[in-house]
C-alpha cells in the first residue's frame, strides 16, 4: 500500500506539472449571456457548464502548480485567471437561480459559487506575499460581496441548502466557513458567529443525511463530494481553533467513514444505487485523511483513485487535498509501528492497527492481537456479504469475481430512483444486470418530470411491473420489511411501493451463494383476483441472447445466465435509451416475461437463477 501510494502521489504531481504545460499557452474560454441563456430556454445545463469548468480547471490547475513549485511564471499566469473569475458576471450555475423571480441572481450562493469563494480564498492566503496586492485586494473584496457578506447579513436557513440533509449542506456551508476563516480574522464578532452557525448545520442537517449505518443514500459520488468539503471545513476549523471546535467527535463518522470501501467490487465497479454510477473513483486525499482518524476507513484498490482529471468540476477541495492529505498519511505509514503495519498489508487496505484518539481523533497504534483478528474479520466481510441494515442495502461479492446488491428503502430518498427491491448483478467489470445509475442533469431531471425518465422510473429497475403499472414516488411507497435469513439469505417486502389494491404482498427473496456468484431470486405474490398481470421486468446493458426459459447476457469480459424456472414461460426483449450523466447515449434492454396463474385470488410465486 505504501509504494502504490507513493507512485500515486508522484503521478499526481507530475500530472499537475503536465497539464499547466498544456494550458500554458491557451487562453481561457469566455463565459457569455448566450451560453447562461440556454438552460433557461432549452433546459440543457452541460453547454454552459462545460465552459464554466473548464475555466475552473485553469483555476485549479495554475493554483496547483503554483504552490507546488513557486515558479513565476505560474504566478503570473494565475494571477489573471484569479482576476477573470472574479470579473465572472455571476457565480451560480443557471440551473440554480432564477432570474425572472430575483433581480438580484447574480449574487446567489449555490454549490459553485460557495466552491469558487473556498477556491479563491484558499488559493490567495496560500500564496500571500507571491501575489500582488491588487489581485489578493481583489479576490478578497469579490469573496466578501459575492458569498461571505449576503451569508453573514441572512436570517437561517439562507437558503434551503443549509437545512438541508444533503451534500448541498456541506459543499455549501464547508466552502463559506472555510473561505471565512481565510478572510474574516479581521472580523472575530462576525466570524464566530458564522463558524458557530455553519457548525451547527453540518452537524444538525448534513451528518443526520446519512444512514446510522453510515450510508449515503444519495450515491457513492456524493458521498465523496460531500464528505470531501465536510472534512476540509472541519479539519481547518479544528487547527484555526487549536481544537476546542471538534466536528469529528461525532461517533456516527466513524461509519459514515467507513461507508466508502463497502461499496467497491474486486473488480473496481461500484454500488450505483440512486444518482451513483457502476464507475466511481474515489479521492486519495479525503481518504487518506479519513484512514488517519479511523481505522474503519478502508482505502479501496488504488487503481480506482481519481487523477487530477477525473473531477470534470475541478473542485479545489478535494484536488489540493490530494496534494497535503495524501502527504501527511504517506508520513504516517513510513514513521513508527503504523507504516510497518501498512506495508505488510495487502493492496486494497487501509492502514489498520490505529484507535481515533478521543480528543483529538488522530490515530494511535493499537493492540496487534486484536488488530490482526480485526482486521481478518474486514477482509472476510469485504469478500462475502456486507448489510447495512438502516439503509437496508445488501452487498455481496464472491470468490471468482461476481457480486450483486439488493436495497429496500422508499422512493422519497435523496436523489431518489424508484427503485425499492431492486438488485443488480456483475461478473468481474461487467454489470450484467444493471442499475443505471444517474442521468443526465437537465432541468426537466428535477422536476415534476424526473420519473419519466428510464433511470429514476422504476421500469429502468430490476424489479415487477404490477398491472402494467410501475412504483410510485415519495416517501410513503416503500419497503415494508427487509431482514435477513442465515448467512445468504435477504427478504425484501415490496408492495407498498406499487400502492395497488389487487396486490396484498409481495416478498422478494435474494439468495446468494458465495463460492460460485449465483443469486436465486424467488417473489412471492399474494394477490386478489383484481389483479391481472404480472410482468417480471430486467434490465441490461447488453443485448440478450434468449432460448426458451434461459438468457445469456455477454458483456465485454463476461458472462451471466438468467434461468427462470417455469419452461413455458414467454420472454420478451425491448431495446431502449437513456443519457448517462456526462450526456453519453446508451442503448439497453428490458427482458419481460409474464407471471402465470392469475386470475384468481391467492399465493403465486416465480424464481430464476442468476449464475456467472
Amino acid at each position: 500500500m505504501l509504494r502504490e501510494l507513493e507512485l500515486y502521489y508522484e503521478d499526481y504531481c507530475g500530472s499537475i506539472r503536465r497539464e499547466a504545460e498544456a494550458l500554458r499557452g491557451e487562453e481561457m474560454p469566455e463565459l457569455s449571456e448566450e451560453l447562461f441563456a440556454i438552460y433557461g430556454q432549452t433546459g440543457n445545463r452541460l453547454i454552459y457548464e462545460d465552459v464554466y469548468f473548464k475555466r475552473r480547471k485553469f483555476l485549479a490547475v495554475f493554483g496547483l502548480k503554483a504552490i507546488l513549485d513557486r515558479e513565476k511564471d505560474d504566478i503570473s499566469k494565475l494571477e489573471k485567471i484569479l482576476k477573470d473569475i472574479c470579473g465572472e458576471e455571476c457565480w451560480a450555475l443557471p440551473a440554480h437561480v432564477n432570474r425572472r423571480a430575483d433581480e438580484n441572481w447574480r449574487i446567489f450562493v449555490d454549490l459553485f459559487a460557495a466552491e469558487t469563494a473556498q477556491t479563491l480564498a484558499e488559493i490567495v492566503s496560500l500564496l500571500q506575499g507571491e501575489l500582488s496586492e491588487e489581485t489578493v485586494s481583489t479576490v478578497k473584496r469579490q469573496v466578501m460581496h459575492r458569498v461571505l457578506e449576503p451569508f453573514v447579513a441572512s436570517t437561517p436557513p439562507y437558503s434551503h441548502w443549509e437545512h438541508g440533509a444533503s451534500n448541498w449542506c456541506a459543499v455549501c456551508g464547508g466552502s463559506v466557513g472555510s473561505a471565512a476563516m481565510y478572510l474574516m480574522q479581521d472580523r472575530p464578532e462576525e466570524l464566530a458567529a458564522l463558524l458557530e452557525r455553519i457548525s451547527r448545520s453540518l452537524e444538525t442537517y448534513y451528518l443526520k443525511s446519512f444512514a446510522e449505518d453510515g450510508a449515503c443514500l444519495e450515491g457513492l459520488g456524493y458521498f465523496t463530494y460531500g464528505m470531501t468539503y465536510f472534512a476540509g471545513f472541519a479539519q481547518q476549523l479544528y487547527e484555526f481553533t487549536a481544537g476546542r471546535q471538534d466536528l469529528f467527535r461525532n461517533e456516527k463518522l466513524a461509519r459514515i467513514a467507513a461507508f466508502q470501501a463497502k461499496c467497491y467490487f474486486p473488480g473496481g465497479r461500484t454500488v450505483s444505487f440512486a444518482d451513483g454510477s457502476a464507475e466511481e473513483t474515489f479521492r486519495v486525499g479525503l481518504t487518506c485523511f479519513l484512514a488517519m482518524k479511523y481505522p474503519q476507513a478502508q482505502i479501496p484498490p488504488v487503481e480506482r483513485a481519481a487523477g487530477l482529471n477525473d473531477d470534470n468540476c475541478y473542485r479545489w477541495m478535494g484536488l489540493y487535498r490530494n496534494l497535503t492529505w495524501t502527504k501527511d498519511y504517506l508520513d504516517s505509514l513510513r514513521g513508527g509501528e503504523a507504516g510497518r503495519a501498512a506495508e505488510e498489508q495487502e493492496p486494497g487496505r487501509a492502514a489498520g492497527g490505529k484507535e481515533p484518539d478521543k480528543a483529538t481523533g488522530a490515530g494511535k497504534p493499537e493492540d496487534g492481537k486484536a488488530g490482526s483478528e480485526e482486521a481478518a474479520s474486514r477482509k472476510a466481510e469485504a469478500e462475502s456479504r456486507i448489510v447495512l441494515p438502516d439503509a437496508q442495502w445488501v452487498i455481496c461479492r464472491s470468490r471468482n469475481g461476481a457480486g450483486m446488491a439488493a436495497k429496500g428503502g422508499h422512493n422519497g430518498e435523496p436523489h431518489n430512483h424508484n427503485d425499492v427491491g431492486s438488485f443488480f448483478y456483475l461478473k468481474g467489470k461487467d454489470f450484467l444486470l444493471t442499475d443505471l445509475g444517474c442521468g443526465e442533469y437537465t432541468r426537466e431531471y428535477f422536476s415534476e418530470k424526473r420519473y419519466e425518465y428510464l433511470c429514476c422510473r422504476s421500469l429502468g429497475h430490476n424489479v415487477p411491473v404490477i398491472d402494467g403499472r410501475e412504483q410510485l414516488e415519495g416517501a410513503e411507497y416503500g419497503c415494508d420489511g427487509f431482514r435477513t435469513e442465515g448467512e445468504d439469505r435477504i427478504v425484501i417486502s415490496l408492495a407498498g411501493a406499487y400502492a395497488n389494491p389487487g396486490l396484498k404482498s409481495l416478498t422478494r427473496s435474494l439468495a446468494w451463494e458465495e463460492a460460485e456468484g449465483t443469486l436465486q431470486v424467488e417473489d412471492c405474490f399474494q394477490v386478489t383476483e383484481q389483479l391481472k398481470s404480472i410482468r417480471e421486468n430486467l434490465v441490461t446493458d447488453w443485448k440478450p441472447q434468449v432460448q426458451g426459459n434461459a438468457i445469456r447476457i455477454q458483456g465485454p469480459d463476461s458472462v451471466c445466465t438468467v434461468e427462470i424456472e417455469d419452461p413455458a414461460v414467454k420472454v420478451d426483449c425491448m431495446p431502449r435509451d437513456f443519457s448517462d450523466h456526462g450526456g453519453r447515449h446508451r442503448d439497453v434492454w428490458l427482458i419481460q416475461w409474464e407471471v402465470p396463474g392469475l386470475g384468481k385470488a391467492g399465493d403465486i410465486s416465480v424464481r430464476f437463477t442468476v449464475r456467472g
